[in-house]
């Protein structure tokens, strides 16, 4: 997911301009939730188009279903991935416990559909696995025109760190920046579980992270012809 390419968007709220009005962008503290299904190209390449489709819908739906039960904005959607973004338009105390929460429930929903699809009889399904990354911090808010139409879109350090995190994290693995730990991990003590996670990187980029799970991990359906090829659960 670190190409953002072929996005759809839902606008975020903004505030009523005269038309020919230059809009200012604006900056907000936020918390970015960047989710994306390992596998799902290999499954895929094996499957009919319409196939390929029918389970794409479902996954993004899923996807959405949670994004609005946990009240995020729906910033893009990505094919096999999301970005879910909390602070914007309003910035809340809770935002990175909501965001981190949402994390959660994200893994949960995947395992879920997983699990479905490999009753169904889908068992290249048994290779896939949700990665999600979550940053927080300051981030830009630019308003994008297209087809004379509004799309508000994050840009900041806290959106690079998400897209890092995610491409970092293992397959069913949620990792969170060092920010979004400091502010929420003693809030969610007792319902998740953090683990420092040593980063390789080199110059600027993240030096460290933590591995958020739920204490409760769910159930991993597994059929015999896949076995070899499940990966495990890291919530």
């Amino acid at each position: 997911m670190s190409e953002r390419k072929n996005v759809s968007r839902r606008p975020v709220a903004d505030a009523p301009r005269r038309a020919g009005t230059p809009r200012a962008a604006t900056r907000l503290r936020a918390c970015v939730v960047i989710a994306s299904l390992r596998g799902f190209d290999q499954l895929s390449a094996h499957l009919e188009p319409r196939r390929v489709v029918a389970l794409l819908q479902e996954f993004v739906g899923a996807m959405a279903d949670v994004a609005v039960a946990h009240r995020a904005v729906i910033d893009a959607v990505l094919g096999d991935g999301v970005l879910l973004l909390y602070g914007v338009p309003s910035p809340r105390r809770d935002d990175t416990v909501r965001a981190v929460r949402a994390a959660a429930a994200l893994q949960r929903t995947a395992l879920a559909l997983r699990n479905r699809w490999l009753s169904a009889g889908e068992t290249r399904a048994a290779a896939l696995g949700l990665a999600v990354g979550v940053a927080a911090g300051e981030v830009l808010i630019v308003d994008l025109r297209s087809g004379g139409g509004r799309h508000n879109t994050p840009v900041g350090e806290p959106v690079r760190r998400a897209e890092r995190l995610c491409a970092l994290a293992r397959d069913g693995e949620t990792l969170v920046d060092e920010a979004t730990y400091a502010s929420a991990g003693a809030r969610l003590d007792g319902e998740l579980t953090f683990t420092p996670r040593p980063l390789a990187t080199r110059g600027r980029e993240l030096r460290g992270a933590y591995r958020a799970q739920a204490r409760r991990a769910g159930l991993l359906i597994v059929p015999r012809r896949a076995a070899d090829a499940a990966a495990p659960l890291a919530g």
